[in-house]
């Protein structure tokens, strides 16, 4: 019987995948999946998934009242960090103020002249720039227009430029970001609390491991490969925007916020605060920078309309995950996979890898990272509790690896977007990515288990 339930449980798994690839709508099949199989769950049982209290009378209706309890719980929640942050987020972008941040950082690399450290410095101003420029495939683009014609002046190979560009994204770390929001969440801690204590801490060892294997083995490819193009008649420069240079720190000031006022006990700031603060400032500049209310609050119009883009790309994302996950732990495959690794002689770091495998594997084939995190994160809790663990030393690791798997994902928007500008083949930038990925990955899972059991 437990056989026959951690066969099922992988079929639901395996066909969703496999629908999510022939192009059906992602929130249409996690949605339809979860209520269909919680309705032949409650079927079979002839009990309701929800408890007593909150029963609606109904075992068949309940399934929809979970449904709905998820869209009112995640939308007043998680939903509004994540438009605000999105919304911050663009603004920051229509101003030119992300740009600005990118090109000052960027700008003392033009007087180096050696290409492999350019390239370290290059990606670590990129997985740093991460922190607040949070989409994956945003930086990538911003990373190709500001410092991939460097690399290529230098000598550094197309391929290799191009695979750096998709990695500066590869850690989805940071108070802004949706992912790492979510994994606090899951782990019932306050957001700054996981980054300052666990995530960046884990963060910065893949980094650093990174950075030294990724110089080393990309030179010494480029060197095989004799495959240094100097041609940049495609790639152009982005053009430096006209907002006051000043502008460059907007984008930090909701981080700083949040960072500062953590170690302030007297003084609770959230993220959605600390961006509607920031909100505030950038307005006030931007009626001082054009003398024109009315101008300045042009860019309402970007925030609400990219919130309304959050909602519908991640926030949506986000309530249907959880209600396929939870009709993937009604089925109870999940809890019998999860006693049984706890039996073993170091379950707890099988799990770790297994569970990262999952969402690092997931994300390779669907090109999202939120659709692969938010479908198997909200398993973690369940688990960790069948393992008498914490949920954090499945959640960290998980939630790392799926952006570490994106860069290799062919249908993955920054992947095919740079591979595009960089004038190389997606399956020979994803080849190229491979090895320093693999790499990323054990380290991360590593890393996590140490961390966590000190």
């Amino acid at each position: 019987m437990n056989i026959l339930l951690v066969f099922l449980t992988v079929a639901v798994i395996f066909c969703m995948a496999k629908l999510i690839l022939k192009k059906y709508n992602t929130v249409f099949i996690f949605v339809a999946t979860g209520i269909i199989i919680l309705t032949i769950i409650t079927a079979i049982k002839g009990e309701s998934i929800l408890p007593e209290k909150l029963s609606t009378g109904n075992i068949y209706l309940d399934v929809f009242e979970f449904v709905k309890s998820k869209m009112i719980s995640n939308t007043a929640g998680l939903g509004i960090v994540l438009m605000t942050v999105t919304g911050y987020a663009m603004f920051m972008s229509h101003i030119g103020a992300s740009t600005k941040l990118a090109l000052k950082a960027t700008k003392p690399l033009k007087k180096l002249n050696s290409p492999y450290i350019v390239l370290a410095v290059i990606f670590i101003i990129g997985c740093m720039l991460k922190l607040v420029i949070t989409s994956h495939s945003g930086l990538g683009l911003l990373m190709v227009a500001t410092t991939f014609p460097i690399l290529l002046n230098l000598g550094v190979s197309r391929l290799s430029a191009g695979a750096v560009m998709c990695f500066t994204g590869f850690l989805d770390w940071g108070p802004n970001d949706s992912s790492a929001i979510f994994a606090a969440k899951l782990v019932d801690m306050p957001i700054m609390d996981y980054f300052l204590q666990y995530q960046a801490k884990v963060s910065l060892i893949v980094l650093g491991v990174s950075v030294l294997f990724i110089p080393f083995y990309y030179s010494s490819l480029d060197k095989r490969m004799k495959e240094k193009s100097l041609n940049l008649e495609k790639i152009k420069e982005v053009e430096d925007p006209d907002c006051p240079g000043y502008y460059a720190i907007l984008p930090l000031v909701p981080l700083f916020l949040v960072a500062i006022f953590s170690f302030i006990n007297s003084i609770k700031m959230d993220v959605v605060t600390a961006n509607l603060i920031s909100f505030v400032l950038a307005f006030i500049l931007e009626m001082i920078r054009y003398k024109d209310i009315k101008k300045a609050a042009s860019g309402t119009e970007i925030i609400l309309k990219s919130m309304g883009t959050c909602f519908s790309n991640i926030v949506s994302i986000v309530i249907a995950a959880a209600i396929f996950a939870e009709s993937i732990k009604q089925i109870g495959g999940v809890t019998i996979v999860a006693n049984f690794l706890a039996s073993l002689n170091g379950g707890l770091l099988i799990t770790m890898f297994l569970m990262s495998l999952i969402t690092f594997g997931a994300v390779i084939l669907l090109g999202s990272g939120n659709a692969s995190w938010y479908a198997f994160g909200p398993l973690v809790p369940s688990i960790a509790e069948q393992m008498g663990v914490s949920a954090l030393y499945i959640a960290l690791p998980m939630q790392l690896a799926t952006a570490i798997g994106r860069s290799l994902s062919p249908v993955a928007g920054v992947v095919i977007a740079v591979a595009g500008l960089a004038e190389v083949k997606t399956e020979d930038l994803i080849k190229h990515s491979i090895i320093p990925m693999l790499v990323a990955f054990i380290v991360n899972v590593i890393a996590s288990y140490l961390i966590l059991s000190l």
